[in-house]
């Protein structure tokens, strides 16, 4: 796995052998975070790297680690967490802002310790790194290059953290055999295909499901034979079924929904074969970073500048409210509930979706 690296290390620190680091607990923070597992394993070539994190991490596997350890629930099994002290790690970095990812760095008795001050957390580490104080991650900065600020003690000399984010904001996962998952799914082969993930963990992160539809009606009467496969959780369902119902009179079927129904390695693999993506924020719209897939995404509740996909090739709708970022799992504006999204008009969003059909494949 070791790999040459062209990153010359001139700090005086001792390259640890061993190092653990603890993946996020989100899916799309955990895309955030190849930029930092790529150059964390160009910047120690000889170390062997081992990443902990929930079951899915092992779906999205970065190719930079050693071994990849499965939580069970949010907890290490007892063989494992003994099997792990065995290890003697010299240092471990907690990409979690969680009070229970730093408390395992200690349980394993790791001396060098990195991560974000947060959630009462900073005597758990021995080198926590942000600005605010209070806040878990840098405001007005991308998480990416703020879990890349985590390895300045090992960077070289006149190289920063913002050097790292340019040259690896754009790695990519290489996507599993398409034609297995097409096969398991019974997902007709498409020249165009679309994927639509209507869902999201919360209800101030969602386009409605009506203006999907109707933004999915005009771009398929420019492209009749546009196929539109919806992914997300099984909680997304529901939203599925509003675009399933309004397309289910197709004389020829043209929506196909496999929410609930995917592992993250297949969601990964269809979203690689698209022509585009639509999705909410969510951690499927980054899932189109590692893949290059062409992304329109809607800014509701967040923070762009923080949590933006790092998608090379996007359109971002954001109306920029006054109330925008309120970072509420719901609306609590009374006089236009939701306006952030139900502003932006279909119409918009199927326009941006031919052109990306009008566009050369990649």
């Amino acid at each position: 796995m070791a790999q040459k690296s062209n990153l010359r290390r001139d700090t005086d620190a001792m390259a640890p052998a061993r190092v653990l680091v603890h993946a996020p607990n989100w899916v799309g923070d955990h895309a955030m975070a190849f930029p930092f597992y790529a150059a964390l394993r160009e910047l120690l070539p000889e170390a062997e790297l081992v990443l902990v994190g929930r079951r899915w991490v092992s779906d999205l596997a970065p190719p930079w680690f050693d071994e990849i350890i499965n939580l069970e629930g949010k907890e290490l099994r007892k063989e494992d967490l003994k099997a792990l002290r065995a290890l003697r790690f010299d240092a471990g970095f907690t990409l979690s802002p969680s009070f229970r990812s730093a408390w395992l760095l200690k349980r394993l008795g790791i001396t060098q310790r990195y991560g974000f001050a947060s959630d009462l957390r900073s005597w758990l580490l021995t080198r926590s790194k942000n600005r605010q104080r209070h806040e878990p991650y840098n405001r007005f900065e991308h998480r990416a290059l703020a879990y890349l600020r985590l390895l300045n003690i090992w960077l070289p000399a006149g190289i920063i953290a913002e050097d790292l984010f340019e040259r690896f904001r754009d790695v990519r996962l290489e996507a599993t055999p398409l034609a297995a998952v097409e096969k398991k799914f019974a997902l007709p082969k498409a020249a165009e295909r679309i994927v639509v993930c209507p869902g999201s963990t919360a209800a101030s992160k969602k386009y409605p499901a009506g203006h999907h539809v109707r933004a999915l009606e005009l771009m398929r009467e420019k492209n009749p034979h546009l196929q539109i496969v919806l992914l997300g959780a099984p909680i997304d369902q529901n939203d599925a079924d509003v675009i399933l119902r309004h397309f289910a009179s197709d004389k020829k079927p043209a929506v196909f929904s496999l929410c609930g129904k995917t592992t993250l390695t297949e969601a990964h693999a269809l979203i690689s074969s698209a022509r585009f993506v639509i999705a909410n924020d969510s951690g499927l719209a980054h899932l189109t970073s590692l893949t290059a897939t062409p992304l329109i995404t809607f800014n509701g509740m967040g923070r762009r500048q923080e949590t933006g996909p790092l998608t090379a090739s996007k359109v971002m709708f954001d109306l920029d409210l006054p109330c925008s970022p309120c970072f509420a799992k719901v609306c609590p504006r009374r006089d236009a509930p939701l306006e952030c999204l139900t502003g932006i008009l279909p119409e918009r969003v199927a326009a941006a979706g031919v052109q990306l059909l009008k566009a050369k494949r990649r």
